[in-house]
């Protein structure tokens, strides 16, 4: 609006003037040696405005000439930027595509066009890796490391190149120098973690756990209890060197530092056994039941006292038990030191309360118990065997399961002996396959759960071929025939495995 008003505006004014011209027109006169010229002062206007447009067509003309080289330089120079991008490109996909030779030629064609090294240093070095040339990628990446704005990423690389050969100690001097560039990175810090580990660096390991704290990298629990691995390893060390003192000391801090942290606790409490502070480990052990109930908590807490009666064994499991009241871990520890102690009545039940009110919920230790329990009241029989068979497809017991490849182990370790994941174990029932008939665990997976029942069965064996009475031999206290052999202790059989002998009634 603004520009259509100012047009109207400077064509009134040319229209005025132009009409003041005409109606005084005026003669403009110029001498110049002889001549003489007369015109208009509306011509004479017209022909100034006429020159001063020549003029400056003209001095236009002259700057395109003079600037023309430079302008010419400037488009080569696009060009040529624009082709040795285009490489640099088709380079990093030849990369991902693993074509050596490709990615080779286009790396030299984008180092020749480009005249900015750091933009190929990279894509020269990966081709190189890709070529096998080891000690051409090494000095790519070296450069890159002398380069202020690529030095993380030539650190990164050499720290992969010494990982592939195995030169560990390298490496962990190339990972400390990227975790001072890029704290924050959390692939640096895991990779850090992980060689300061293997170089068993454990406190400095530690130092590293407390500054990712520091800076909001991981949950305050997964530091606690990592840092209590670390304060493990460390033990172990000190253990293996002599000092047992000094190894309770630091066991005991790794359970201060993570109290329902069960592997820190059982190894205090050993390691406070060993130097004669029994009292100490079964405070520890008592405090970890109250977070955490676990099965080997009442294996250590019975180990903290071996030379005690069954009777006195069994009041302090009680004592630990009725620390978390209804807990299955109490029970069923109940009823093994039940079993030891000849109180077979409360055994039973303690083992019907953690039975569980589905049949699909009993899990295979407690059929095991049951076994056990059979076998210690009434003697090798039936029952004990037939509780057994129950085992091999009953719920899996709960066992350390690693969160990143699912497999499962019975004993804690500080790292998965599967996968090699650090602190990856937690305690709980693992997931087994679903069988063609439905059942939660495969025919194999029950072998194996009857296999490792840690109490024999008797098999009775057919009577002899004389003839004579025979009585049945099952968990009610009955006396074997005399031309009966005697029962043959065997392990268990897998359900798919016939029974050959008397049956009970």
């Amino acid at each position: 609006m603004m520009r259509a008003a100012l047009i109207v505006v400077v064509l009134g004014l040319v229209g005025f003037a132009a009409a003041w011209l005409a109606e005084y027109p005026g003669i403009v006169a110029v001498d110049w040696g002889e001549w003489r010229i007369e015109s208009s002062v509306g011509v004479a206007i017209g022909a100034v405005v006429l020159l001063a447009i020549v003029v400056a067509l003209l001095y236009r003309f002259w700057r395109w000439m003079r600037t023309a080289p430079r302008r010419l330089r400037a488009a080569h120079e696009a060009e040529r930027r624009r082709q040795g991008y285009r490489a640099l490109t088709r380079g990093m996909v030849a990369v991902a595509a693993g074509d050596a030779e490709e990615s080779s030629r286009l790396a030299k064609r984008a180092e020749s066009l480009l005249e900015e090294p750091p933009l190929t240093l990279l894509l020269s070095a990966q081709a190189a890796q890709l070529k096998g040339d080891d000690r051409a990628a090494e000095k790519y990446f070296r450069l890159m490391v002398a380069n202020p704005e690529l030095e993380f990423l030539g650190l990164r690389g050499l720290l992969t190149s010494e990982l592939r050969q195995g030169n560990t100690a390298a490496a962990l001097e190339h990972a400390r120098a990227a975790y001072r560039l890029s704290p924050q990175s959390e692939w640096i810090q895991a990779t850090l973690f992980e060689l300061q580990l293997e170089a068993n660096q454990w406190k400095q390991a530690a130092a590293l756990l407390h500054d990712v704290g520091r800076r909001g990298g991981s949950p305050e629990p997964t530091l606690r209890r990592r840092r209590a691995i670390l304060l493990l390893e460390q033990a172990a060390d000190v253990e293996a060197s002599g000092d047992r003192p000094a190894a309770a000391t630091i066991a005991e801090k790794a359970h201060t530092s993570a109290p329902e942290f069960v592997p820190a606790a059982v190894a205090a409490a050993r390691l406070l056994t060993t130097v004669g502070k029994a009292k100490r480990a079964h405070r520890v052990l008592e405090t970890t039941w109250r977070a955490a109930p676990h099965p080997d908590v009442a294996a250590a807490l019975l180990a903290v006292w071996p030379d005690e009666s069954a009777k006195q064994r069994l009041a302090r499991t009680q004592a630990l038990a009725h620390l978390t009241p209804g807990h299955i871990e109490g029970d069923i520890a109940i009823a093994r030191t039940t079993i030891a102690a000849g109180d077979f009545p409360r055994a039973r039940r303690s083992l019907a309360v953690v039975g569980g009110a589905r049949a699909e919920d009993l899990e295979s230790r407690v059929c095991r118990l049951w076994a056990e329990l059979e076998d210690a009241e009434h003697g090798p029989g039936l029952a004990a065997r037939d509780w057994l068979m129950r085992a091999s497809s009953a719920r899996p017991d709960p066992m350390w399961v690693c969160s990143k490849c699912r497999q499962g182990t019975p004993d804690w370790r500080p790292s998965c002996p599967f996968c090699n994941a650090f602190d990856s174990l937690e305690w709980r029932h693992i997931l087994l396959p679903v069988a063609d008939d439905g059942s939660a665990a495969t025919a194999q997976m029950r072998a194996v759960a009857l296999a490792r029942a840690p109490a024999p069965v008797a098999r009775i064996a057919p009577p002899a071929a004389a003839p004579g009475p025979s009585a049945s031999a099952g968990g009610n206290g009955g006396s074997e025939p005399a031309n009966t052999p005697p029962p043959q202790f065997l392990a268990p059989m897998p359900p798919d495995v016939p029974i050959i002998g008397p049956r009970e009634p």
